[in-house]
């Protein structure tokens, strides 16, 4: 028993140099003193889950189309969780709706004005699609996208990977369940670690994409 008691301690511990849980103290999303209230505040937050601390106004976005896009069109805009995201993505100023501190004045650190690569703009046209619904037998061009399958007693759906042994989670609500957005790609919270983060690949991955692995993952035959 003692020896078996070992064995999977042995393989415990090299599971965990595989996927090590970071945390977003660290990364891009750590922007000021405080950084959770840079997304989430506990109290007067805007309606929007979880605790949302941001307010902008509603914004129009122009969303990809393409003849190739087996699974579209997109939804007429980003839908949750990828609206949440483009709030600050989206390269409009954007502002805290509760700041730290009782009776606090603004903070200039926690406003957030964005450039560069971490600007999406509004118009989403040139970028990978998001808020579409992902269905496996629309697959009109044999790109091989892969199957989904249950998670958790919610019934979200996920799709297989290789890269990400946890998957790649869709998004809505009910039986509305099966929407692509940006969180089924990236984790806001950085919770996955992988060789070359913040060097040759990004922040924010739910997989190590070296190779492409990721993007194979639902791209099989390309």
């Amino acid at each position: 028993m003692k020896k078996l008691l070992i064995a999977v301690l042995m393989l415990s511990l090299l599971a965990g140099v595989a996927t090590v849980w970071a945390s977003v103290i660290g990364t891009p999303h750590d922007l000021a003193p405080e950084p959770c209230a840079m997304c989430h505040t506990p109290h007067s937050g805007t309606g929007q889950y979880p605790l949302w601390n941001r307010a902008q106004a509603t914004q129009t976005y122009t969303m990809y189309s393409s003849p190739t896009f087996d699974m579209g069109p997109a939804h007429d805009g980003p839908r949750y969780p990828s609206n949440l995201c483009l709030v600050c993505h989206n390269g409009v100023a954007s502002t805290l709706v509760n700041y730290p501190g009782p009776c606090s004045d603004p903070d200039g650190a926690y406003d957030l004005q964005l450039s560069g690569c971490a600007d999406l703009t509004t118009v989403l046209s040139d970028d990978h699609p998001i808020s579409f619904n992902y269905v496996q037998n629309a697959d009109l061009d044999d790109d091989g996208f892969p199957p989904t399958a249950a998670v958790g007693s919610a019934g979200r759906l996920k799709i297989n990977g290789a890269a990400s042994p946890s998957g790649y989670p869709l998004y809505g609500d009910g039986s509305d369940h099966n929407w692509f957005e940006c969180a089924t790609c990236h984790s806001v919270h950085d919770v996955v670690d992988y060789n070359g983060k913040g060097d040759y690949q990004v922040y924010f991955l739910r997989a190590d994409n070296t190779g492409s692995a990721m993007c194979l993952d639902c791209h099989t035959k390309r």
